[in-house]
Parts: structure tokens; C-alpha cells; sequence
């Protein structure tokens, strides 16, 4: 479904399927892309609502650019949600789309039973070289992140990431590399916090994930057989977590 969100036509994926009765998890794309990336997840019909995800600004079939900070996406994502009242409600921030998620309940603007952060850590650490790819083009990007996120050959993964010619990737990358929350706050977050980290991503420092996650007196559940992709890499057994935390 989609609706006008300060003057920009916003595709809302799977919200018009919302069932009151239900739990719903709210995910968050990573950089660059939308709501095809919950695609294989598999959550349980009779307890669950179908994954829901808002495409962001720029990204998928949301019309406008892509932003440079990660409080430009949370405030798009609160107006998004202004007029829905959705119950027991848990959200689920991928790599960027984690940030996003801290960043909202950091600034206590959302209301939500349980954060779960997957493949995220803050903050997070992007390097130059890729920045540069990315300035480059949006292939040039996705192809440095599956060479060094992709546990496994799948065919397709690069369908994930925008093939235009925009700066979407790097004003995401951009985004994700300048955004610092505050520590101080962390204290403040008032819901359970969840990390799930695929145990062959070698996009994030196992050590540095360790001190995030006891900053936030998170728990770490790990995906062995998955990267940084893990919602293709190994959807069942992300599945299995995401029911299991929310």
C-alpha cells in the first residue's frame, strides 16, 4: 500500500495485512536497499503478521532521494507511523536499518516492546575505500560488501542493491559512517535489546560487536552459517531467532 508522507508517495509493504490480534515486527533495510529483503523470512501465520517494512526515502518504490544521516531516515520513519497503532510491536533493524532503529528509541519518539539490531553495531566502522566506491557508483558498493559480507555463493544477492545511477549508497554509507549515538543514553532504552550477528561477517569486528553489546546489556545470538546477509544465507534459522526474541 502506499500513502502521502510529507508530500511523498511512501510504499508501506505488507501493512495493509496488519491484524490487531497479532505480533508485528517492523524491519528496517540495510543501505541501498527495501522491503525485498525479508522476502524468505518465514514467520509463524497464526502468531505473527507478515514482516512489515517501510521503503525508505530514495529507496525501492518510495519516490524522493536518499538522505545523508541516520535522524533524517528516523524522522521519515515517525511521520510514517504517525497514523498507525500497531500492538505489540518489535523492531528489527538491519546493518543501516539498525541504526535507524537505535536512533528512534534513543530519542524516545517511538514506542516499541523489544529492539532486535541484526548485523549492527554502533558505531559503525566504514571504511574510505568504500566510501570512494561508492562516490563511484551504487555496483561498485554492493560489490565490496558481498565480497567481504557473502558467506556463500547465492545467485541473485546483487539484486538487493539499486543498479541506477543515483547516490543512494553512498549517501547511506555516508550516513551510517558519521552517525555516533549517544552511550549516555543506552541506559534509557527501557525494552529488552537484541544483537544477531552472522558468524562469518566480516563487515563487523567480533570484539567491537562484544563492547556494543555489553554497552546496551544486549545479548549476542549468533548465526554460524551466515555473513552479512543472513536473511538469505540462512533465513530459517533467523526465522527461528526473530520468533524466538519478539
Amino acid at each position: 500500500m502506499y500513502k502521502e508522507i510529507n508530500n511523498i508517495k511512501t510504499y508501506f509493504h505488507n501493512f495493509e495485512s496488519i491484524e490487531s490480534n497479532k505480533k508485528s515486527v517492523l524491519f528496517i533495510a540495510g543501505a541501498g536497499m527495501d522491503h525485498k529483503f525479508v522476502r524468505a523470512l518465514n514467520l509463524q501465520d497464526d502468531e505473527f503478521n507478515p514482516p512489515l517494512v517501510i521503503d525508505l526515502p530514495g529507496h525501492g518504490q518510495t519516490q524522493d532521494s536518499s538522505k545523508n544521516k541516520i535522524e533524517e531516515y528516523s524522522d521519515f520513519l515517525i511521520e510514517a507511523l504517525m497514523d498507525f497503532k500497531i500492538s505489540n510491536l518489535t523492531i528489527c533493524g538491519y546493518s543501516m536499518g539498525g541504526l535507524i532503529a537505535l536512533d528512534l528509541m534513543l530519542r524516545k519518539n517511538f514506542s516499541a516492546k523489544s529492539l532486535v539490531l541484526l548485523n549492527t553495531i554502533a558505531p559503525m566502522m566504514v571504511s574510505s575505500s568504500l566510501i570512494e566506491l561508492a562516490n563511484k557508483g551504487n555496483s561498485f558498493a554492493a560489490d565490496f560488501i558481498i565480497k567481504y559480507g557473502l558467506s556463500k555463493n547465492l545467485i541473485g544477492i546483487k539484486n538487493t542493491f539499486p543498479s541506477n545511477t543515483n547516490q543512494v549508497m553512498f549517501d547511506d554509507l555516508t550516513a551510517c559512517r558519521n552517525y555516533q549515538p549517544n552511550e549516555d543514553l543506552f541506559s534509557q532504552i527501557g525494552i529488552p535489546v537484541n544483537i544477531i550477528l552472522g558468524g562469518k561477517d566480516r563487515l563487523i569486528d567480533p570484539d567491537q560487536a562484544e563492547v556494543f553489546a555489553r554497552n546496551l546489556s544486549s545479548k549476542i545470538y549468533k548465526i554460524d552459517n551466515a555473513g552479512h546477509f543472513p536473511f538469505f544465507e540462512d533465513p530459517v534459522d533467523l526465522s527461528n531467532i526473530i520468533k524466538s526474541i519478539a
